[in-house]
């Protein structure tokens, strides 16, 4: 070869080794600029490369250097994006936090159906309340105006409505299946890029520059599992016809057994998996897996073994929101047909599961801080107060109860027991104490809840019959909680909001034999917290200006003329007997502190 021809090839590969020698310092420097797809080659002149250009075999070295450089980096190659975003230069790690807003923002609802049968559901919480109206009609009746609560009721309206203006539909569009795209799988995929070492030195350089010049990695969308986990459960409340457990009742002094209904629901892990393993860009119709819901108590077990321990116990929730009515059945639903084997604890919480809109229930009013507020759920702690009772009476060990922060109006003071799910966890617990199971019968016939426990007779002799008292034993008066305001006069005063007394009742359950008392058990204290009336009075002071007196024409004074004297009689008259003469000071009297009275009525379960 002449020396003309190894200068031509010299001079055509001196233009790549621009390329890589630049991007080997790059990724070797770790600073790493823009690359600017279309790379100038540097003109170099002939005369120069016989003198500068190395021997071929050092060529060689270098070529693999920069190979090695760019096949060993611990970071993405320059040009290289995912879902629009440059990760070029950046490690794994930096990639998935500049990637993490870019997620979100990409992320979409999917675009699948369900079917039961003939019917069709939609993937939005919308359409499947609107297609699901028939399964719940029937749990939602016309409200009652007998034993309405005027304050909780108008408390409730204010605070839904209140709600509704707030966040309108926004508490139903989080119910939903959304695609969010794996940003891992993506950055492992541009992390890849250019690691394969079998290409020529030229193939491999035009694909890093081909990359240079702007190369997106596409990330592939997949199901976010939570978001299809919370609408099947969603969907599963929605259309699943509970199973109704046989029951009994008395009629004219005979007991009558009515046989139990199965029911049918959602195959919930079923539809997750199935879902789960969907192409996420197919518009795919699902069929909805079902299952046989049993009902737990059938008529042959409760003619058998099992009696109804105590009389049960039943309250009223007619003056409550058709939201609150709908938690109650709802509730009652969970609660019905529980079996608990002998020493096992029943939770409230862990039966009635998470309460948000997400898990079927609706928002109601319930009580907090001395006030009424909105939460998914409300109106649960008449269900524990019931069962609370029920409990007592059929003479089952409680584990866990508190009392409201404020009286009930469904349970005397002293027989409520209140539950949280969330934040603060409150729960009422009992345990089978007893040496076989225990069954609850939860049901509402109208607006009236009864819970009643069976499990095997009350064997004793000691007793026949339980009964529940409770006696107050303080009072706290509302006090002012006065907020003072200088843009208001000072004879301005406004309550803003009411306070509630505050009372302390201890509870009794008391065990009789042919009606005479024969045990009593201290159940201890209920406490209900005094709410102070928030109050804004005035402070600022307005003068009146003082009119100036007017000038009064003096007056010359008439003589007075001299009465004539009349003589004083002789006879002195009979005195009348002296009257006391008030003070002209007053002392205020004192109100006298209000105390438990000594018989306090007895509130008899």
């Amino acid at each position: 070869m002449g020396k003309k021809n190894l200068t031509w090839i010299l001079g055509a590969s001196a233009g790549v080794l621009v390329l890589a020698g630049g991007l080997c310092a790059i990724l070797l420097s770790g600073n790493t600029p823009a690359i600017t797809p279309a790379v100038q080659q540097a003109t170099i002149a002939p005369k120069d490369l016989e003198v500068s250009l190395p021997q071929v075999d050092e060529l060689q070295q270098q070529h693999q250097a920069e190979i090695d450089a760019i096949t060993l980096r611990t970071t993405m190659l320059p040009g290289t994006a995912i879902l629009g975003v440059n990760v070029g230069g950046m490690t794994k790690d930096e990639a998935k936090a500049a990637l993490s807003t870019a997620a979100l923002s990409a992320a979409q609802q999917a675009n699948l159906q369900f079917r039961d049968g003939t019917k069709v559901y939609p993937c939005t919480a919308e359409g499947i309340e609107e297609a699901a109206k028939n399964n719940t009609a029937s749990v939602i009746e016309e409200e009652d105006e007998d034993e309405v609560d005027p304050e909780m009721m108008a408390a409730e309206e204010a605070a839904a409505e209140e709600e509704e203006a707030e966040t309108g539909a926004a508490a139903s569009n989080d119910i939903g299946i959304r695609l969010v795209f794996d940003v891992d799988e993506a950055i492992d995929t541009a992390f890849g890029l250019m690691r394969d070492r079998t290409l020529d030195y030229d193939s491999f350089m035009a694909q890093v520059q081909q990359i240079a010049a702007g190369y997106d990695v596409a990330a592939r969308p997949q199901y976010d599992k939570d978001s299809v986990t919370g609408f099947v459960a969603f969907l599963a409340n929605a259309i699943d016809t509970p199973a109704k457990n046989a029951t009994l009742s008395m009629e004219n002094n005979a007991i009558v057994y009515v046989d139990e209904v199965n029911g049918r629901g959602v195959d919930q892990t079923a539809l997750v998996n199935t879902i789960l393993a969907t192409d996420p860009t197919s518009g795919t119709v699902i069929d909805i897996p079902m299952t046989e819901l049993t009902a737990p108590i059938t008529k042959q077990m409760l003619q058998g073994q099992y009696t109804m321990r105590g009389p049960g116990f039943s309250t009223s929730f007619s003056g409550s929101t058709s939201n609150r009515k709908y938690n109650i059945r709802f509730g009652a639903e969970k609660i019905n047909g529980t079996v608990l084997k002998p020493g096992e604890v029943f939770s409230a919480n862990q039966t009635l599961g998470k309460r948000t809109k997400a898990n079927g229930w609706k928002s109601a009013g319930a009580y907090e801080g001395g006030e009424v507020v909105q939460q998914a759920g409300g109106g649960v702690c008449q269900l524990s107060s019931t069962l609370y009772n029920a409990v007592l009476m059929a003479d089952l060990k409680i584990v866990e109860r508190r009392n409201h922060s404020m009286p009930v109006h469904y349970v005397d003071k002293g027989r409520d027991a209140t539950i949280n799910s969330v934040g603060n966890e409150i729960d009422f617990k009992f345990e089978n104490d007893t040496d076989g199971d225990i069954i609850i019968i939860a049901f509402t016939s109208g607006n009236t809840l009864t819970m009643q426990i069976y499990g095997l007779p009350m064997d004793t002799e000691e007793y026949d019959e339980i009964r529940i008292r409770t006696k107050r034993t303080g009072t706290t008066a509302i006090e002012d909680k006065i907020t003072y305001d200088d843009t208001k006069p000072v004879t301005y005063r406004k309550v803003d909001k009411k306070g509630s007394t505050g009372y302390t009742y201890r509870t009794y359950k008391e065990f009789y034999k042919n009606g005479k008392l024969v045990n009593s058990i201290d159940l201890g204290v209920s406490t209900y917290r005094m709410f102070p009336n928030e109050v804004t009075e005035g402070t600022l002071v307005v003068e009146e200006s003082t009119p100036a007196p007017e000038n009064t024409p003096a007056v010359t004074p008439k003589p007075e003329s001299t009465p004539a004297v009349t003589p004083k009689p002789e006879s002195t008259p009979v005195a009348e007997p002296e009257q006391n003469t008030p003070s002209a000071t007053k002392t205020p009297t004192q109100a006298p502190t209000e105390k438990a009275p000594e018989n306090e009525p007895e509130n008899n379960g």
